[in-house]
């Protein structure tokens, strides 16, 4: 009976360490659809009568930008253009946490329901046509250039299965990747939550 106790007191805490443990974070639960379509679509904001000729012509500039950027193979400069422009623009994102298997681009089978809940997302009356920015995320695991190339590769994973599985189609998808050059969390540079595909809406209504 004295050998039971310990072991039956290790249960117990065990057991009360489970009851009391504290939610796991925002970023590990899945997004459904209804969330990322609520997120992303169009604001409807007007532009100001008040601005500038010349605002005017830097915001047509900066259309003709978004409606001509390649759908892959994005270059440093249009990265950063584009990137200025979504922070100007203050256009609507969503982070979509989608895990991978290791060292692959290869989705895994219990990330493709929250690439689901996306695809019906993007599928949907608010967001269809809408052209859509897939920016892939890494954590700071490897060297930069190899989570470069990585997190290229994941953004076109998901942008291929978006398009083979939701029929949607290729020209509203842009893949890009960013690999550990903007940490979610700086804090815990390998943290899980750093390995996400942020989702952008470039069409605004």
């Amino acid at each position: 009976m004295n050998i039971l106790r310990p072991l039956f007191a290790a249960s117990l805490v065990a057991g009360l360490a489970a009851t009391f443990a504290p939610a796991p974070v925002a970023w590990s639960q899945s997004v459904d659809a209804n969330t990322i379509i609520q997120t992303l679509k169009p604001s409807g904001k007007t532009r100001s009568l008040t601005r500038s000729f010349g605002n005017n012509q830097a915001s047509a500039a900066d259309q003709q930008f978004l409606n001509t950027l390649p759908t892959r193979g994005i270059r440093i400069e249009q990265r950063k253009k584009l990137d200025e422009i979504v922070a100007k623009q203050d256009l609507p994102k969503i982070d979509v946490t989608i895990e991978f298997d290791y060292n692959s681009d290869r989705i895994r089978p219990d990330a493709i329901a929250s690439v689901n809940e996306l695809g019906k997302a993007l599928s949907s009356d608010a967001l269809k046509g809408a052209r859509i920015v897939l920016n892939g995320h890494t954590d700071a695991a490897g060297t930069d250039e190899y989570n470069l190339s990585l997190s290229d590769r994941r953004a076109a994973s998901v942008r291929n299965y978006l398009i083979s599985r939701f029929g949607i189609p290729a020209e509203r998808l842009i893949a890009i990747g960013y690999g550990e050059e903007r940490l979610k969390n700086a804090a815990d540079p390998q943290s899980g939550e750093n390995r996400r595909v942020e989702v952008i809406n470039l069409t605004q209504g």
